[in-house]
């Protein structure tokens, strides 16, 4: 044979004896990690469930002590509210009796100042009824005195009138006789103060301006003068006057 075939017989060996190698080295890693993994999950098992177990007694243990704090503050809470309880009716009790004497207090107070009050607007009413009485009678001597003396000052002003129409009388009267041509006659003696009598009005009274819609508006027949009216002459009486002659007036 030759070289070249114990070459490739040699390498054909080699190869088989590494792939052979190989396999071991495969199987015997597998069976180290198997191993190694077992021991792990083996201990992580033990571990939590140590865990697990320290858990629950840790729980259960503060769960047991939680639960006794909380009677506990339940109780007191319990307690505490109780004694708020009685306080608040207590203050409450307190705070009702003391608006019952303010209110009490109040109510005699207003009854003073209302009675004080009355007494004070009754003295007001007393003196304004005596002011206004004192007033009233000022008042009413006042306007009496006033009235009085516009009395005697309307007398005194009618007496000069009355005076002043009788003078004018007369000397009309004397006027026409002496426009007629002869003497003049004495006139009488003015009648006293206490005889005399107020003379009717020279023209009569007009009519009111209300009576008839004809008088408020008149026509113009009824409201121009008539032209039949003759002229009067000096010394005449218009024939359609009513009133009484006047002295020395003709007639």
């Amino acid at each position: 044979m030759g070289q070249f075939t114990e070459d490739m017989g040699r390498l054909r060996d080699e190869i088989a004896s590494d792939r052979t190698n190989r396999h071991t080295l495969i199987a015997e890693t597998r069976e180290e990690i198997s191993a190694s993994a077992l021991a792990f999950m083996t201990d992580l098992k033990d571990s939590v469930e140590t865990l697990q177990s320290r858990f629950r007694a840790d729980f259960a243990e503060m769960a047991q002590s939680n639960r006794a704090d909380r009677n506990a503050f339940m109780t007191h809470l319990g307690t505490d509210v109780a004694n708020l309880r009685v306080e608040a009716a207590a203050q409450r009790e307190a705070g009702r009796r003391a608006f019952i004497e303010s209110a009490a207090e109040a109510r005699a107070e207003r009854a003073s100042q209302n009675a004080a009050m009355r007494e004070d607007v009754a003295q007001l009413q007393d003196g304004f009824r005596r002011t206004r009485g004192e007033m009233a009678t000022e008042v009413r001597a006042a306007g009496e005195a006033f009235v009085s003396d516009i009395v005697d000052a309307v007398t005194g002003l009618r007496r000069d009138t009355i005076q002043l129409v009788d003078d004018l009388s007369r000397e009309r009267a004397s006027a026409r006789e002496a426009w007629r041509g002869g003497m003049p006659k004495a006139p009488p003696p003015p009648a006293p103060w206490s005889v005399r009598r107020r003379r009717p009005s020279r023209w009569p009274r007009r009519r009111s301006s209300r009576a008839t819609p004809s008088s408020r508006w008149p026509s113009r027949r009824t409201s121009r003068p008539s032209r039949s009216r003759k002229r009067l002459g000096p010394g005449t009486r218009d024939p359609r006057r009513t009133d009484p002659a006047r002295p020395g007036e003709p007639l």
